[in-house]
Parts: C-alpha cells; structure tokens; sequence
C-alpha cells in the first residue's frame, strides 16, 4: 500500500496532501478547475535571538526545594510560576500560497495520488495530467501541467504575512517579512498576538519561473499562459535566516536575489532529468526498508478509512499509514534542514496550533522514535543539529536559571533554541530535564546504528546532558531525586489542593538514570563518570501505589484518570530501564499504571495513541496494541490521515510515532536479545519485515499462520525461542537463546 488517491479534490488545507524536500514543505490541493499550493520554509520563524533566561529562578530555587520537602507543594507552584518562568517561543510561518487557474483542461475521469514511494503527486483528468515533486538534490519544488490539446493558465500569489507580489518576465515573486513576535494561539486575550513593531523579522522570498511551450503574459500581480501543451514552474524559497545565535537578515532583495540565482540554474535542467534524479534520490531512502501485511486494498483513501470505521479488515490502513509516516519523515526532514516540529514542515496559520514549535517533552522525540529503525540515517541528522544547538544555548539557562553546569532545556524549542521556561502552570512551563531527554533519544538512534559519523557531537551533548542531571540531583533523606519535579502536564491533588510539583516524579528520575547509563557506556570522562557512580548508588528508586508505578515519589491522588501523557513509563518506554523479562515486579507496575489510564481515557488524541500502541507491543500485549490502533486510525486522523490533536488541529507527532509502535509490534529487543511477532494481532496472519534495524543490525524476516519462517541478518544476533515455526529458516548469523 504505497498510494493515498481520492476521486475528489480537497476541499480544506487537512484534505490536501503533502509534499516537501526537506527544506520546503507543499500542501496540494488539487482542484479540477485550479490548483492552490500552501507553501512553507523550514528556516521561516517570527522573531530573532532572544535571551529569556532568569536570574530569580536560581535565586528562589533552594526556597522552592525547602517548601516542597516541608509539604508546602502549593507554595512551591506559586513560587515556580512567579519566579522561575520565562517567554514564549516564537512561531512556525507560513511562506504564501499559489492558486494556478486553468481553462480548457477538462474535468471528466478526475483523480488525484500521492504515491508515496516516489513521491510524486498527480492530478490526472482525461485530456490533463499535473505532477508535483520537491526535490532535494535540486532543493525546488516542480509542477508539471500536460495537456492533450492547448490551454490557458493563471498564476497568482499571496501570504498571509506582511509581504508583496511583483512578476519580472517568466518569474513571479512573493517577498515579506515574518512578525518580530507571534503570540501562541492558547492565548485568548492578546491585543496585538502578530507584531511587527521592531522590523527585525527575517526577510523571506518565494519565486516561480515558468517554462513552457506557449505564450507567457506577465502584469504586476500575475503570470498568465496561453496556448500551451507543456508547461512546468519551478518553486524555490529563501529566509533569511542565518544561525540559530545570530540576527536574521532583513532586507528582502537580498532573499529574493538568491532565488532568481537558483531558479537560472534550475532552468538549465530538462524537467524529467530533474524528475529522475529526485525519484532516484527519494525511492533510496524509502525503499532502504519495508513492511508489508501481506494485503491489498482498491478503495480510495477516503473509503478505506470508512472501511475501517465499519470494521472491515484494517490492515491495508495500518500499512498505508506506516508508510506514510516514513514518506513523511523523508521529505521533512533532510540532511542541513531543520528538525521536523509539531507539523513537520506543513503549517497555514500565522499563529498555529502552539506556536508549530519543537515541544520536548514527548512530541520532537517521538517524531523520530522509528527513523534509525527505518534506516532513515540522514533524516535524524536535523534532530542531531538541533539538541546540538540547544546545549550551546542550554548551558547559559543550566547556569543562570538552575545554577548547574551541563545544559538544561524546558518544555518549548524554536529555531533560536530557547532553553527557558515559558509562562504559565508549573506542570506545562517547567521541566528542565527536557534536555536530557532529547540527548537520551539522540543516543538512543546513535547506539542503534545512526549519527556515527557525528560520535563527537553526540558525545557532547550526552555528557553536557549527565553534567546537568547530576548537578540538579539534591539529597532528601540521604538519598538522591529531582526537586522540584513536574509529571509533564499532569497534576494532583494534595490537602485539598490541585499541585504541579513534588519530588522524584517517575518521569524525572527515569530520565536521569538513563542518561547516566549513556555516559558509563560511552563516554572516556572519568571524573564524570566517577560522579555518576557515586550518584546512582543512591538514587531514589521507583515505587509503586494503588495503580501501579508512582508519578511522584508517593502515591498521590491524579484527577485526571486517563491522562493524556504515559510520562510516569518513560523507564519501560522509550527507554528500557525496566525491562519486560528482567524487571517481573515492576513491569507489573507499568502494566497496571497503563491499563488504569487507557481504561479511563476518553480522548482520541493521535500522539497519545501511538505512544499507547508502543507501550502495549513492548508490554507484549498484543490485544490492546491492535484495539487502540483500530481506535487511533478510525477516530484521530483526517481524510489525508494526518495525525488529529483534539478539537480539529494536526499534529505530526501520531503519524511518526505510529511507525515506531508498528515496528515494536514485530520485532523488539532486551539486554541483546531479539524477540520476533512480540504483540501481533490476530488478524496479522502472515507478514514480511525487510532491513529493519535494530541494535545497529540489519534484519529480514517472514511469518505465515502467525509462525515465523524465515529470518536473516547482516550480522550474528540472538532470537527468543517464541512465535517460531518448527522448519525456521535461519541465515548463519542468526542463533537462538538457550
């Protein structure tokens, strides 16, 4: 299932369909009668280097520790949410919008694809055919429009920001400026949330040049084409972004002198060298790995999501939907690009769903949970770029605002690398451990075989990451926790009390200790090293209470039973300090903790969904991993399945956390040792897995009548003597455990 087609065009900006370089990002109408393009750059951001870290924080911090170990947790939120804040991130913005109108083309036999293998999008009707790709070896985005007999077409553009349209010959132009600040969409009562008082945004640029075979009419707002058999325009973008800790450039002829040079050069190319190249460039990275479910659909997208719903057989949507979610890992996020944020690299309002930032305490991490699995290496090289740049401007907020050496990082990133806190309750606006988890899941993809070509960078930032941990750690009854500690957006109650912060929240805790992990396994710092040993002798361990693992270091009461956030499980998933075969008692504890929520959750959140699904597959449970990927692909995706965050906004973080949780459903891995089909559904009879990786191995394998028979490997790995059939089929690599 490589291929979301429709009969319909898209009527809204969550219908359209998606394409994107890395770089620029495309959403695709595909009208009959025109098209309509929402373009966006991936350096395009309000704002400029801001310093918002807090000397009051570190200031109060020793108070804030004294009132929570003497019980005063309400004094201590209050305290927190006066003191130790900061200021909003800026946002992610939209470049402009394109409307092609055209005339004579015909709309019987209509259909629209994006196959996903290639990525090429087509609008195909009986007399037209128009294809869109974003290339990354060009670093432009290309539409095609071929017609059986002549037609006439109208180009026009727009953006949403301040900014201007002006054609010269066969090229037209957007440039404009972003707003120096754009309030987050959460606040409500703003006078002025877009701002452009200070006129330091930087400049950007959107260009087209067209080529074609009939007559091209430029005015002063629009390019119009007559007579015309063959006709393609070239897309590029430029901002004028720089470094993430330096000014912008601001003047808009230098932006847009930089696309009329690359579009000269494109046009020295022939449109299907430029379309060879790029399906060449993209299918090797796509096709580097592969699952398929052995099944096959011929329902347009739009029906086999109905189809679902009715309860037909889901497996055609589970494989459409993984491969989706690598489709769009690829062409979001590439090698000098910037990471992928809350939408990836697609978003149509100047003030988007929070701010369209890098929101670290789940979401950036799980937008790459499966990339290193997919063998998506130089996809995760932005994610590298990013935590890299975050430590640098970390360590000033480790220091000022907490006093520590190391980096810290609260829950909100942007493209200047804010590290402080934003404003707001203690349970959303602070946890400086965001940081840690960031290196933890940039080591994490190092150790399983990526970013080995960058092991200086990656060292850095797990250490600086260790330094930070260890230094926050503060003694309470001779043993070591985090405080104040917050259980990412969650809270409970105390005395009466709704309460944000304790000590020695689950969350806090896993994340130190497998940060620490990382270091004694990699790094040559002895004194740090030597630090951490001494530290973890006596660290606080988990506990369990009436619903199994403890969100703090005691039992409270949550009000909200079926919370969102699996924070508390960040030990047993992602990370693997507790393990499923190792750890019998805790993982009992886990297995309690998820079922209360998941039993007492009514939302249909698509992020939430898929880190369900990769904790009931490494749990083994097999049943709940399939009922809740039923519940997410039916009730918490649109029509062009992007992901659904509740009321109607998109997130990307469900469609990439998806693919981890399919592969965790097929194959996972504890203390070396491989276990194959851990949580198959029992409608998943037969199945192939190709390349893979895990443990920085590469492998292969197929199960019929839920019995695996065959398997290889590039190199020798251990399986677990389950869900094999009795005539396997092993490469010499692979043994079984004793």
């Amino acid at each position: 299932m490589f291929k979301l087609w429709y009969k319909k065009p898209a009527s809204h900006w969550r219908e359209a369909l998606p394409i994107g370089n890395g770089h620029t990002g495309v959403m695709i109408y595909g009208k009959k009668r025109f098209e309509k393009l929402c373009f966006n750059d991936g350096t395009l951001w309000s704002g400029y280097p801001k310093d918002y870290n807090n000397k009051q924080s570190f200031e109060n911090l020793f108070k804030i520790r004294e009132l929570i170990f003497a019980g005063k947790n309400k004094e201590a939120d209050a305290l927190i949410q006066e003191k130790l804040c900061g200021f909003y991130s800026e946002a992610y913005m939209p470049v402009g919008e394109v409307k092609i109108k055209i005339s004579s083309a015909g709309i019987s036999d209509y259909f629209r694809e994006l196959d996903l293998s290639k990525a090429i999008h087509t609008v195909n009707t009986k007399y037209c055919q128009r294809e869109a790709f974003a290339s990354n070896p060009k670093k432009v985005v290309v539409y095609s429009i071929t017609a059986k007999h002549p037609i006439n077409i109208c180009v026009k553009m727009k953006s949403k920001l301040k900014a201007q349209t002006h054609t010269d010959n066969n090229m037209m132009f957007i440039t404009g400026h972003a707003p120096d600040y754009v309030a987050p969409n959460y606040l409500r009562n703003e006078i002025f949330p877009v701002k452009y008082n200070e006129n330091k945004g930087m400049a950007f640029a959107l260009a087209m040049a067209a080529d074609t075979d009939g007559n091209i009419e430029s005015s002063s707002k629009k390019i119009t084409i007559k007579n015309a058999r063959v006709i393609t325009l070239y897309f590029v973008t430029e901002t004028g972004f720089k470094k993430f800790d330096e000014m912008p450039i601001t003047d808009t002829d230098t932006v847009k002198q930089k696309c009329i040079s690359r579009l000269k050069n494109i046009l020295k190319y022939k449109y299907e060298e430029i379309k060879k190249e790029h399906i060449a460039d993209f299918s090797s990275l796509f096709s580097k790995q592969s699952i398929s479910l052995k099944c096959k659909s011929d329902l347009t997208t739009d029906k086999l999501l109905k189809a679902a719903k009715k309860g037909d057989d889901i497996r055609p949507l589970c494989e459409l939907f993984y491969n989706l979610g690598k489709y769009m890992t690829i062409s979001a996020s590439r090698k000098g690009g910037q990471a992928m944020n809350l939408q990836g690299i697609w978003n149509n309002s100047v003030r988007p769903p929070w701010s369209c930032n890098y929101t670290v305490n789940i979401n950036t991490q799980m937008n790459y949970w499966g990339a290193s699995s997919c063998g998506l290496d130089e996809c995760i090289e932005p994610l590298l770029q990013l935590v890299w740049e975050t430590v640098q401007n970390g360590k000033l907020t480790a220091k000022i605002n907490y006093g520590c050496s190391g980096f810290a990082c609260n829950h909100n990133v942007d493209i200047w690398r804010k590290t402080s806190p934003v404003k707001g309750t203690p349970n959303y606006m602070f946890e400086p451990l965001c940081g840690v988890w960031l290196a933890n899941e940039v080591y994490s993809h190092y150790k399983n075989g990526s970013l080995q070509n960058y092991k200086e960078k990656v060292l850095e930032i797990i250490e600086e990451a260790a330094r930070f941990a260890a230094d926050y750690l503060v003694l309470k009854d001779e043993t070591y926790v985090i405080c104040p500690s917050a259980s990412p957006e969650n809270c409970f109650k105390k005395d009466g009390n709704t309460c944000y912060t304790d000590y020695a929240s689950a969350f806090d805790m896993g994340l130190v200790v497998q940060a620490f992990y990382n270091v004694l396994e990699s790094s040559d710092d002895l004194e740090l090293k030597a630090d951490i040993t001494e530290k973890l002798k006596r660290i606080a361990p988990f506990t369990q209470g009436k619903y199994g693992i403890n969100e703090w270091h005691t039992d409270y009461f949550t009000p909200e039973k079926g919370h969102r956030h699996f924070s508390p499980i960040y030990a047993f998933y992602p990370a693997k300090l507790i393990g499923y075969n190792r750890d019998k008692e805790q993982t009992e504890w886990i297995r309690r903790l998820f079922k209360y929520r998941l039993d007492n959750s009514s939302q249909h959140i698509g992020w939430s969904a898929a880190w369900a699904i990769c904790i009931a597959a490494r749990l083994r449970d097999a049943k709940t991993a399939e009922t809740v990927t039923k519940d997410f692909l039916c009730k918490s995706v649109f029509k062009n399945l992007f992901c659904v965050h509740p009321p109607y906004l998109f997130q990307i973080d469900g469609n990439l956390g998806y693919i981890a949780g399919l592969n965790e459903m097929l194959i996972t891995e504890e203390n070396g040792i491989i276990e194959l089909l851990p949580a198959l559904p029992d409608s998943w009879k037969n199945g192939e897995v190709k390349n893979i990786i895990i443990n920085g191995v590469s492998i292969t394998f197929k199960w019929e009548n839920f019995k695996v028979t065959s398997i290889e490997s590039n190199k020798p790995i251990v399986i677990r003597k389950v869900h094999l059939s009795d005539k396997i089929i092993k490469s010499e690599t692979v043994s079984e455990e004793n």
